[in-house]
């Protein structure tokens, strides 16, 4: 399907933790996508635009995106300009970084690497997979971020590993407190430990250009086919 301009309002913003806020956007119309899919923004008069990735899934009118808006450029300011009832224009819904229904057949795991809110699209595709997709293979979550007060979530994915006893899910921090008792420091490093079958392992990558160019070289000198190697070309 291709993309069409959509008119939006904004029904509920947060500030879910540190400088990552969720935006929920409602349209009068029910909107069609694939979880894993991004929305191009207007983010002011003169039509520029900033793309995000979708945190919810499909089946409704509504569409959560995540931001951080730390770098505070055009896309930060208008994200954070925004009041509940606002319009937004919205290009949607873009991009292939989606589940890949032919290769999960033939995976033994699947796993999904993410730094910051590059976790955004995956709850959708993990959500789905588990649930509509009934997907049956160990599936597994690897988070990383800088401090702890960079986390959210965290209960929505004790839940999915309370229904799930295939999901697990893991957090690594680069900078934490002393007391911090999970994994430290990068995420190529808790990859690096991880011991599965990665010739059979489908993964997802989200996250700063930087880190998917390097977990993708160390992914496959693991060897895991370069095929099996998935992340949005935006990033």
């Amino acid at each position: 399907m291709s993309p069409k301009k959509l008119i939006g309002k904004v029904e509920f913003r947060e500030n879910l933790a540190g400088q990552n806020h969720l935006i929920r956007i409602r349209f009068d119309e029910k909107v069609d996508f694939t979880p894993g899919q991004y929305v191009s923004l207007k983010v002011n008069g003169e039509g520029l635009r900033r793309s995000y990735s979708v945190a919810s899934l499909p089946g409704g009118n509504i569409v959560d995106v995540l931001v951080d808006v730390s770098p505070m450029g055009e896309g930060s300011k208008y994200i954070l300009s925004l009041k509940v009832g606002d319009e937004v224009e919205v290009l949607g819904f873009l991009g292939n970084f989606t589940i890949d229904l032919q290769a999960i057949e033939r995976a033994r795991n699947i796993t999904f690497l993410a730094t910051g809110t590059g976790i955004a699209p995956m709850r959708p595709m993990i959500e789905e997979l588990l649930d509509k997709k009934s997907f049956k293979g160990e599936v597994r979550l690897v988070w990383g971020v800088r401090h702890e007060t960079d986390l959210y979530w965290l209960k929505e994915m004790d839940n999915i590993s309370r229904d799930y006893d295939n999901f697990k899910f893991d957090i690594v921090i680069s900078q934490p407190l002393e007391d911090w008792p999970g994994f430290r420091g990068h995420l190529g490093g808790l990859v690096n430990g991880l011991t599965q079958d990665w010739s059979k392992t489908l993964v997802y990558l989200c996250g700063s250009r930087e880190m998917i160019v390097e977990t993708e070289k160390r992914l496959k000198e693991k060897g895991v086919p370069e095929e099996q190697i998935h992340y949005e070309k935006y990033y």
